[in-house]
């Protein structure tokens, strides 16, 4: 394999830097896994860190097979523990919250947390002690969170992992232990990738709430469905097949115009319905109508309090509809008479 280029991994970093992208190319399968799951290396940090760490990475990534290190074990570093407490920590919470809820699917599983949680802190903490030219046996600091895994919280499960696996683990990577088959990795971080992504869905699908305005609980799963059966979303689908069929009979420019029509950018159609006209409506239809609504709404006719600030708001969006489409409407019969007075001179 040759060379990594500085440029390369400069470039990789800046489109694709938030999945890890770069730390693909430059060999460095788990820490590229870890910025796929926390984007960024959480909330942008660590693709922020790695604008100064990444000339090292591809250092590292071209050293020679046969180096030696300088010291027996590696040093202890901040910045990887503060690493493994995140991942460990957010490995454990999320399938803490994936395993659905005990009446979800007709079977309690919450026995399953205290199985899997451990695992997956552990796996969390052994992932970023293996980054690079450091590696470490995940099993002692498994043993360490299943131990404690009835008595104590997620975080603090962690804590201890992080602080055996640095006291018993943390170790030099072999020379021979550093050559990796990029078609192997790949095969693996796609199979890792899946899982997490699985977690992600079975939280959302099973456990994950929404709560209204009104302070109503509703599932996620029952949200989203509503939500594509309400009106403003089938609107939308008819609109967007509307679009659709024009586009195919007109080409793209026609139907990008009738797309900005659609928009409203003058506020016009929201203000024929607000005073109930239609498209065609005249001016001398505009100002009857509003004569009409003003009568109407006009918060003076309103005792009651509620229903006067009702009124007055509905009176203020009259005014606003017809001051708009007069305007409008002003603007388009002066075009008419200059297009006019433009052809008469021609």
């Amino acid at each position: 394999m040759g060379s990594k280029s500085l440029c390369i991994s400069y470039f990789l970093w800046l489109i694709g830097g938030w999945l890890g992208l770069h730390h693909f190319y430059l060999k460095r399968y788990k820490q590229s896994f870890i910025w796929f799951c926390l984007p960024g290396g959480f909330f942008g940090l660590g693709w922020i860190r790695d604008l100064w760490r990444i000339p090292t990475y591809v250092r590292e990534a071209n050293q020679s097979p046969d180096h030696t290190y300088e010291t027996k074990k590696p040093p202890i570093r901040i910045g990887r523990i503060i690493g493994q407490m995140i991942v460990g920590n957010a490995f454990g919470v999320l399938i803490h919250l994936a395993i659905p809820e005990e009446g979800e699917i007709g079977i309690d599983l919450s026995p399953l947390r205290h199985v899997l949680t451990p695992i997956f802190v552990a796996f969390g903490i052994w992932m970023v002690g293996n980054i690079g030219k450091e590696k470490g046996s995940i099993f002692p600091t498994l043993i360490a969170c299943y131990i404690v895994v009835f008595f104590i919280p997620i975080f603090v499960m962690t804590l201890i992992g992080v602080i055996i696996f640095q006291i018993f683990s943390r170790n030099w990577r072999l020379p021979e232990e550093e050559s990796k088959s990029r078609v192997k990795s790949t095969v693996v971080l796609i199979i890792l990738g899946l899982i997490y992504l699985g977690l992600i869905f079975s939280f959302l699908y099973f456990n994950f709430t929404v709560m209204t305005a009104a302070g109503d609980e509703i599932k996620f799963r029952h949200a989203i469905k509503n939500f594509l059966k309400s009106p403003a979303v089938q609107e939308f689908s008819k609109n967007l097949r509307k679009l659709f069929q024009h586009m195919l009979e007109f080409g793209f420019f026609s139907t990008a115009q009738q797309l900005m029509d659609s928009l409203d950018p003058l506020g016009e159609k929201n203000s024929l319905k607000v005073l109930d006209l239609p498209l065609n409506a005249t001016q001398s239809e505009i100002k009857s109508k509003y004569k009409a609504l003003s009568r109407i709404w006009h918060p003076d006719k309103f005792i009651n309090t509620k229903e006067k600030d009702t009124a007055h708001s509905k009176f203020i969006a009259i005014q606003e509809a017809y001051e708009k489409l007069s305007s409008i409407k002003k603007q388009r019969s002066i075009k008419i008479k200059n297009s006019r007075h433009l052809d008469d001179e021609l």
